[in-house]
């Protein structure tokens, strides 16, 4: 019925744009200052129906049951509070302190222990010991050893005992196998990451010797197909590492496994071990309760889980927790606070390429006045808003400060370099002045058909190209191997730095390019 109706106003204004103004004028909103109530439900038995519908019931025990131990969950039972690893990097509050304030939240929430995730090693073994020395709960890993194989060091330790009411929990713990390939090379020289399935079955007699309940806290992930929030899938809904790993130990020789690393929803039962992965960035929490049932053939053992979302508007701040972090936060707003630039529309990682992806490889080439820029999709961390976007929303995109690299590299380097960009079920990374058609159904690093620069050339083996990477790929990290060693200068900026420089001289607001880069064999996606 409005359509045709006169405009009367029209400024082109966002709806985020009038928020952000309306805040920075106001300063302090408050509920009071914005809401009025012009709407209810009635009558009173629709009302109560409604909030019924939309409040998560408590899980229920029946009467004869009893909750032995609860993991991950609130402390209104027995409870152990586990992570799963990679806490600190990514933000600027804890970036710019080396994650000290992520070691404060979590000593302030009763983290109990944590796997080490290779993101821990990020800013060094010397950064990572210093905040362990913080932590008022154990960073464990089972599999770290030197390179020989024979010796752990002295700050990886393998399992821990968590005691609470009388119940004993033995946690043991894993780190990422691929953590030299997914963190800077230079900061594991010396470590080797082995198999995680051997590492559970050598200490295990250990563990359940000290622990009524052994708990695996592994910084290794899955990917499951369906929604097992509400209660465990079926094990051929899940593949990936923990998946593989479960199956490699005996059936029912752990009490459950905390995954992470994937950033997914895992939770599912396989050889007869309960295994959970609460998404990232508080963005779940994975509660499971070992439950006693009482029944005609006696008492049991019960496995319950389940993955709740802290949806915002239902969780309180903790007051004490917000006033320690206050001055963390406050150091770093004076710089992510700072108003960039503008886009016209929404950035997100979708797909196999993405316009914020092939954004990002346009800047570093541009910068760096290389051939061809290639990005690994590993290192883009967050989706873009449309709007203005600032320091620190930027900041979340690229957190890991990798310094940028140009690279001189033979067009036979440059091309299996790109073979291992299409290693996979797609391509893995995003490119600038070049395209590549490759061909799927071919065995991995023969895939590539044809290489196309800027200039519409062909590469040639024989020719010598400038590249531009995050130190991270010239290193040889995320298993671009074939990249060390190659005459390389330092641009100097971070990748950050290159992708601010750039979005500077565009025309504002900034739209992301949508020319394709990579093409299957015959053009087809």
């Amino acid at each position: 019925m409005l359509q045709g109706a006169r405009v009367v106003y029209d400024r082109g204004e966002s709806i985020r744009d009038l928020l952000a103004d309306e805040i920075r004028t106001r300063r302090l909103l408050t509920v009071q200052g914005a809401y009025s109530a012009s709407w209810s439900v009635g009558p009173a038995e629709a009302h109560a129906a409604l909030r019924q519908a939309f409040t998560p019931s408590a899980p229920t025990v029946p009467r004869p049951d009893s909750t032995l131990l609860r993991v991950l969950a609130i402390n209104d039972f027995t409870s152990v509070r586990l992570d799963a690893g990679d806490e600190m990097q990514g933000t600027p509050v804890s970036n710019f302190n080396f994650g000290r304030p992520v070691i404060a939240a979590l000593n302030a929430l009763g983290i109990d222990a944590a796997a080490i995730g290779n993101h821990e090693f990020d800013w060094t073994v010397d950064t990572l010991r210093a905040r362990m020395a913080e932590a008022h709960y154990h960073f464990l890993a089972a599999n770290i050893t030197d390179t020989a194989g024979t010796t752990r060091p002295a700050w990886a330790e393998p399992f821990s005992v968590i005691q609470r009411g009388g119940v004993r929990v033995a946690a043991i713990g894993l780190a990422l196998p691929a953590t030299p390939q997914s963190t800077s090379p230079r900061n594991v020289r010396g470590l080797a990451f082995g198999d995680g399935a051997r590492a559970v079955r050598r200490v295990l007699p250990q563990a359940r010797a000290a622990g009524d309940y052994v708990i695996v806290v592994a910084h290794v992930g899955a990917f499951c197909d369906g929604d097992g929030a509400a209660a465990p899938l079926g094990p051929a809904a899940c593949h990936g590492e923990i998946v593989d790993l479960a199956r490699g130990l005996d059936s029912g020789s752990v009490d459950l496994i905390v995954s992470g690393h994937t950033h997914s929803l895992v939770n599912t039962v396989v050889n007869g071990i309960p295994i959970v992965q609460a998404r990232s960035s508080g963005a779940g929490i994975a509660v499971v309760d070992f439950v006693r049932v009482s029944g005609p053939g006696g008492a049991r053992r019960e496995v319950r889980a389940r993955i709740e979302t802290p949806f915002a508007d239902r969780v309180r701040p903790d007051a004490a927790l917000v006033d320690a972090l206050r001055l963390s936060q406050a150091s770093v707003s004076v710089i992510t606070d700072r108003p960039v630039v503008r886009f016209g529309a929404e950035l997100r990682r979708t797909g196999a390429e993405y316009g914020l992806g092939r954004l990002i490889a346009d800047a570093q080439r541009n910068v760096a006045k290389a051939d061809v820029a290639l990005v690994n999709n590993g290192g883009i961390r967050a989706d873009v808003a449309a709007g203005l976007a600032t320091y620190g929303d930027l900041y979340r995109v690229e957190p890991f400060q990798n310094r940028l690299m140009r690279l001189a590299v033979s067009g036979k380097v440059l091309k299996q370099a790109l073979e291992h960009a299409v290693a996979g079920d797609g391509p893995d990374a995003h490119v600038a002045g070049i395209v590549v058609w490759y061909d799927p159904g071919k065995a991995p690093g023969r895939r590539v058909q044809r290489l196309r620069l800027a200039n519409g050339k062909d590469v040639d083996d024989d020719r010598t190209y400038t590249v531009a990477v995050g130190d991270f790929l010239a290193a040889g990290g995320s298993g671009y191997a074939m990249l060390q060693g190659a005459p390389s200068g330092e641009v100097g900026v971070t990748d950050l730095d290159a992708l601010i420089q750039y979005l500077a001289v565009l025309r504002q607001p900034i739209s992301a390019p949508d020319d394709r880069r990579f093409y299957r064999e015959g053009g087809s996606r």
